[in-house]
């Protein structure tokens, strides 16, 4: 999960009750922890092997039903997204877990859903990206490897003239 964030669509209200949870395991198919969201009001989460319980996102969700949740795993922390609005940035090291970012230390490799605790996910995904890229005579050369909607603006060196478009706009299907 750290070079490739997960993305969960659903289709919940806010105070509905329904709940996100996805659990993670490592290569050995050792569990590390979940990672949840509950449509309370207001909504709430839980990083398991980290949180005590259930506390409430310091950034509530945009208010449509229609939902795009992003979780990425990072060496430190978990980060979710809803519609592109970051609502949690948890740092492990800030947990009073001990076994917080020993747990969380290794690579995510398998994910799991479990129905009877995940009732909100109506579908998921890899997050898509659009692959790096090189544009031969000009200033910047290589692009890296971008999340859908990041723009690259191409600027020429000094002897080249721009043929086209001076931006790609990395594309839902991986296009640009």
């Amino acid at each position: 999960m750290e070079g490739t964030p997960l993305q969960i669509k659903t289709n919940s209200t806010l105070g509905s009750g329904v709940r996100i949870r996805v659990l993670m395991y490592d290569k050995d198919s050792s569990y590390i922890g979940d990672a949840g969201v509950w449509f309370s009001s207001p909504m709430q989460y839980l990083i398991g092997s980290c949180t005590n319980s259930w506390t409430d996102l310091p950034v509530q969700p945009p208010v449509e039903v229609e939902k795009i949740w992003t979780i990425t795993k990072t060496d430190t922390g978990i980060i979710i997204t809803c519609n592109n609005v970051e609502v949690l940035n948890y740092l492990f090291a800030d947990s009073s877990h001990g076994s917080c970012v020993t747990k969380w230390g290794g690579d995510v490799e398998e994910i799991k859903f479990i129905s009877s605790r995940d009732t909100a996910s109506d579908f998921y995904r890899a997050e898509p990206e659009c692959p790096a890229f090189t544009v031969e005579g000009s200033t910047q050369g290589n692009w890296d490897a971008s999340p859908t909607g990041t723009t690259a603006t191409i600027e020429c060196a000094a002897t080249h003239i721009l043929m086209g478009s001076a931006t790609l706009t990395c594309q839902e299907d991986g296009s640009s």
